[in-house]
């Protein structure tokens, strides 16, 4: 695959992922591997940007200021398997619904 599409492909799941949460209301802070880009911040765009600084990010969930779980985040494979691991609770999988199924869609039409 060229790595501009699957650039793109994480790029567009991470996006998805950000704009879900935010919808339902959660704060979101951004570990990436050594320490946090960014704390608890509703910021889309803020959030955007302070993903992709290294191979691999966490996105951390608060929702009324309690953490309410975690998406662990690896760039560089294929793609639409950006999501490698998260907190299978309830909210955390209607955070990762739409993604999930953005990612199935791009992984059939690659």
């Amino acid at each position: 695959m060229n790595i501009h599409r699957r650039i793109a492909i994480e790029k567009a799941i991470y996006a998805r992922i950000v704009q879900d949460a935010l919808i339902m209301g959660y704060r979101i802070s951004v570990f990436d591997g050594e320490e946090y880009a960014l704390e608890l911040s509703s910021d889309y765009f803020d959030i955007i940007d302070a993903g992709f600084s290294t191979d691999e990010d966490t996105l951390v969930f608060f929702l009324d200021d309690k953490r309410a779980g975690f998406v662990y985040l690896v760039y560089g494979n294929t793609g639409w398997d950006l999501i490698s691991d998260y907190t299978a609770t309830q909210g955390i999988e209607a955070i990762l619904k739409g993604a999930e199924d953005l990612a199935d869609y791009l992984e059939r039409i690659s």
